[in-house]
């Protein structure tokens, strides 16, 4: 498979989503695809969609400074974006077509078998409705060494 000329990360508070981030920086060099790194805030449906969630605002700029800061010491720029939706996955997908993205590349966490959903709500929306690849990178089972950043 060709490498993407563009991609699309999204980034929870995850170690999963900044090993996707790494993947998409590591991948995007050699042709210097672009990169943009996606956090949606889910608005509650008891709240105007445009209501101003400072909290939740705050935390999504930490986290695409986070993920600059991660692709920076790979030394490759990436472009972020802080988005408001009803539902992560679909506005994931929304922004995929709005950007032109060739795939989208997220981090999930590892969870045991028989425990929770495999893939989770979001990874599983952007899986069944996204237009272009999607790759999904799964948190290893050993015990994570944390990243400088976190």
């Amino acid at each position: 498979m060709p490498t993407p000329l563009s991609i699309l990360v999204p980034i929870v508070q995850s170690p999963a989503s900044f090993e996707a981030v790494n993947v998409a920086v590591t991948m995007a060099k050699p042709k210097k695809s672009r990169v943009y790194v996606v956090h949606v805030i889910e608005v509650s449906r008891s709240l105007p969609l445009n209501a101003e969630l400072d909290a939740e605002a705050r935390r999504g700029e930490q986290l695409i400074k986070r993920a600059e800061e991660i692709a920076a010491e790979a030394g490759y720029p990436v472009i972020g974006t802080l988005l408001q939706a009803r539902e992560a996955g679909a506005a994931l997908v929304d922004e995929a077509v709005d950007q032109a993205v060739e795939a989208i590349i997220m981090g999930i966490p590892f969870r045991k078998p028989g425990g929770s959903p495999l893939l989770g709500r979001t990874p599983e929306y952007v899986m069944k409705h996204a237009t272009c690849s999607v790759w999904v990178v799964r948190q290893s089972m050993a015990p994570a060494r944390p990243h400088p950043h976190e």
